[in-house]
Formats: structure tokens, C-alpha cells, sequence
């Protein structure tokens, strides 16, 4: 059974205010779980103690998002219990997802989120992820742009690579879109706040171009007919 804990991380002790909200959200609805915070400071220790043989890999990532996206797969195979982020709002409890082994998300365009997880201490699948670290940062540790390097090397990608690998065994669980607040508010658990705190110019350019892509695609074949017919 997954363990009745709940998972957050922010880079100190002073969360931002419009984060403040959400992060109270977990514990009004779930009021009888422990509730652990981790600064980065702490999850550094937590490397250093529990993964030494990360430390290298650790401290060397140039980017803060993508300690942190290591950190947690390390907080899930250690002690289990549930991971989400700052700017996920807490709708509903969660406590009839605990019967299962793990559970993630679905997200768009394709595979799972690393944003919202829930695992029993010490499944294969979070061991298989930690060990994978090393692999993930070989392979894509210098792929531009800076986006794309954070979501493969420790990210939703890195982490829906290892879900295929290890693959979906009895026990695990994949939320649909609609319960991970991308749809229909009834059965959602979280609703999104916007974050991306740790986004820059090549994230917004790749988040404009998912969310107007149709348009974008209905633009470039009306022009190329007019091009074809008037050139």
C-alpha cells in the first residue's frame, strides 16, 4: 500500500505567495498524512545519503530542474508516498489510488508526468529510474535547445522512457487526462496553476507552438495553395 505521505520540494524555506494556496490544498484535504518539504539543500543530503553513487551526475547538472527531477525519483524509491508539485492544486483526496503500487499521469502530447506520482517504498520501477540517471544524461546531456536537454535527461520524457522499458505491470496505474485536471473538472484531482519556474525563452517558444499548432498548420497550407496557384 502506498504510504499516506506527501512529497514537496521548493529551493528554500520561502515559497512564493502564489504558490502558497496549492501547497496548503494537500493538507486541508488530506489532514491525518504526514506532510514532508524538501529545500534543496535537503535534497542534496538526501542524494549524498541515500544514492552516493549519484553525487557525481548530481552535482554536476547545470540546471536546478534537473537535481530536482532526480531528487524525487530518489525521495519515491526510498520512502515512498506521493510527489507533487508546487503549482498543483489539490481537488480531491486521493486516498483510493493508495491500493496500487505506483501511479502517474498521462500528459500531452504523449507519455507520463513526472509532476504527480504516487509509489510504495522501493518499487523496481523508481530503482530502474535512479539507475537510469547516468545513462539518460549520456545520451542526452548536450541536446539543444535547453528544454528539450531538461525533459530527457531527468524530466517527463526520461521518465516516460523508463515506464516502456520497465513497462505497465499489474499494480501500476495511468491516470487519464481528464484526472490529471487536462480535461473534465469532475473526476480531476489536481488543477493546474501555471508555473514553469524554471522556464526559459526556448520553453515558451515550444509551449506556443503546442497550443497553436493547428492553427499554425491551417496557416502554412493556405499559404502554400495561394503560393501554388499565384506564383
Amino acid at each position: 500500500m502506498i504510504p499516506r505521505v506527501i512529497h514537496q520540494t521548493w529551493k528554500d524555506q520561502d515559497v512564493p505567495a502564489r504558490f502558497l494556496d496549492a501547497q496548503r490544498s494537500w493538507q486541508d484535504v488530506h489532514p491525518d498524512w504526514e506532510y514532508r518539504f524538501w529545500t534543496d539543500e535537503d535534497l542534496a543530503a538526501l542524494v549524498r545519503e541515500r544514492a552516493p553513487e549519484l553525487v557525481p551526475l548530481y552535482e554536476s547538472y547545470p540546471e536546478a530542474i534537473q537535481r530536482v527531477d532526480a531528487a524525487r525519483y530518489v525521495i519515491l524509491r526510498e520512502f515512498g508516498g506521493v510527489y507533487a508539485d508546487l503549482d498543483l492544486h489539490c481537488l480531491r483526496a486521493i486516498d483510493s489510488l493508495l491500493e496500487t503500487e505506483v501511479v502517474l499521469p498521462r500528459t500531452t502530447p504523449f507519455g507520463v508526468s513526472n509532476q504527480f506520482m504516487l509509489s510504495v517504498k522501493g518499487h523496481p520501477l523508481f530503482h530502474h529510474a535512479v539507475a537510469s540517471l547516468p545513462r539518460a544524461y549520456r545520451k542526452w546531456g548536450r541536446v539543444w535547445p535547453r528544454h528539450l536537454r531538461v525533459l530527457t535527461t531527468a524530466g517527463p520524457l526520461f521518465l516516460t522512457g523508463r515506464v516502456r522499458e520497465y513497462g505497465v505491470t499489474e499494480g501500476m496505474r495511468i491516470l487519464s487526462l481528464d484526472e490529471h485536471g487536462h480535461g473534465d473538472p469532475e473526476v480531476a484531482y489536481v488543477a493546474h496553476l501555471r508555473g514553469n519556474t524554471w522556464a526559459a525563452w526556448d520553453t515558451h517558444v515550444i509551449n506556443f507552438l503546442h497550443e497553436n499548432w493547428k492553427w499554425l498548420a491551417a496557416g502554412a497550407a493556405v499559404s502554400a495553395v495561394l503560393l501554388a496557384r499565384f506564383l
